[in-house]
């Protein structure tokens, strides 16, 4: 009775993380897997084979404070080692340059030759980075890669700013307050630019560093 009873409890706590991983271990296999859906990459699955029974139990942990899960190590290592590049992995709305299925322009891309594909699943936009072919360049207008394209106004955009330190920060050319940059530092002293969009009715306070209502934007009115 003591067995079958020891037996039932981890049944229902494999169910449980089961149901709760990011990850589906069938597909992977056995190791440890980023969560597609964490835009901090600090989240993981671990998947464990369990042989008595040729199926996986799905644990998941996150990383601590300051460090993030490298997946080509499949280890946490600190984020100085290892830049989350949040475009090329599934981003919540909440920090998502998608506000609708389809293409929109890639806003770190200094060339207009990369754009991103948008495609809402259950709420959550999964953003793709994609590139277009030799010789065109993404038009936002007509949302295609073209050749006589002229790729002008987006890049004077992305370079009035230049990052210094890491951090997020205003976008002071922006009078709706709602576009920002993060600043991600390298190994090496240099850094990575990104460029964001807060949602829909939220604004960037330059002081709290974070999207929010309940800031007054006094940009447009300077």
């Amino acid at each position: 009775m003591k067995n079958r009873l020891g037996f039932a409890i981890v049944l229902v706590l494999s169910v449980v993380w089961q149901a709760q991983a990011a990850v589906n271990c069938t597909s992977t296999g056995a190791g440890r897997f980023a969560d597609p859906d964490d835009t901090t990459c600090q989240n993981y699955t671990l998947c464990v084979y369990v042989s008595s029974t040729a199926s996986y139990l799905s644990y998941n942990y996150v990383c601590p404070t300051t460090s993030v899960f490298d997946p080509s190590t499949s280890k946490c290592t600190a984020s100085g080692n290892y830049v989350c590049n949040v475009t090329t992995a599934s981003n919540t709305t909440s920090s998502s340059v998608c506000t609708a299925d389809g293409y929109v322009a890639d806003p770190s891309s200094t060339n207009c030759t990369t754009y991103i594909e948008c495609v809402e699943i259950n709420g959550t936009y999964t953003e793709t980075t994609l590139t277009c072919p030799d010789d065109t360049y993404f038009d936002p207008n007509t949302t295609l890669c073209e050749s006589d394209y002229n790729c002008t106004s987006s890049d004077n955009t992305t370079f009035t700013f230049s990052c210094t330190a890491a951090g997020r920060f205003a976008d002071t050319a922006d009078t709706t307050c709602q576009t920002y940059y993060l600043c991600v530092s390298y190994s090496n002293g240099t850094y990575a630019q990104y460029e964001y969009t807060c949602p829909t009715t939220s604004v960037f306070s330059p002081t709290a560093k974070v999207c929010t209502t309940s800031y007054t934007c006094t940009t447009s009115s300077g």
